[in-house]
């Protein structure tokens, strides 16, 4: 636990340098602003879907599962290749208080987790350079990386993330390499 003595600053700092970056990332940089499009007669898909009275969730269609029989299997076949397909997401009216802190929570602990794993590795008196080079690159890694999976199969722009995830592993990689300990 002496990364945490020793690191406390650093992480605390990420977390809330991280939080304001990925509000400014988000809100004001203009390379999110094509991550989702509008519905062409976005007032009927509301109706169709109210009219459906789903539940919050996320709802695959054609759906599908491992358990389907042959004649299933053949139906869902023939719907997937006519289409549409893809994933509704409906959720619950958001909790902006809760949604944010668990933004803070989510930053603090990759960052301590990435601390931990600095520390272990360097441990005091590392250069600023190498500390960058090693928080920096475990940042990128970090931050770019976690929604690459789910974007592969279910067609998210990977683009953005990736761009997010390199400024968020720089910005670690300064903070921590600024704070790092003295030998």
């Amino acid at each position: 636990m002496e990364f945490l003595t020793s690191l406390w600053l650093p992480i605390l700092l990420t977390a809330v340098v991280l939080f304001f970056a990925s509000f400014v990332s988000w809100t004001m940089a203009p390379h999110h602003k094509t991550d989702w499009k509008r519905a062409k007669n976005e007032d009927e898909l509301l109706s169709a879907i109210r009219a459906l009275n789903l539940e919050p969730g996320n709802y695959l269609f054609p759906f599908a599962t491992h358990t389907n029989n042959k004649e299933e299997s053949a139906k869902i076949v023939e719907k997937y290749k006519v289409g549409p397909r893809g994933i509704l997401s409906l959720w619950e009216m958001p909790n902006m208080g809760a949604n944010l802190a668990c933004t803070v929570v989510f930053f603090f602990v990759t960052a301590a987790i990435i601390g931990y794993v600095s520390w272990a590795a360097l441990g005091s008196g590392t250069p600023f350079f190498k500390v960058f080079q090693i928080v920096g690159t475990i940042g990128i890694l970090t931050y770019s990386s976690a929604g690459i999976p789910n974007a592969i199969w279910f067609k998210r722009r990977m683009a953005t993330d990736l761009i997010d995830g390199v400024i968020y592993g720089i910005i670690i990689g300064l903070i921590f390499a600024s704070f790092w300990p003295k030998a």
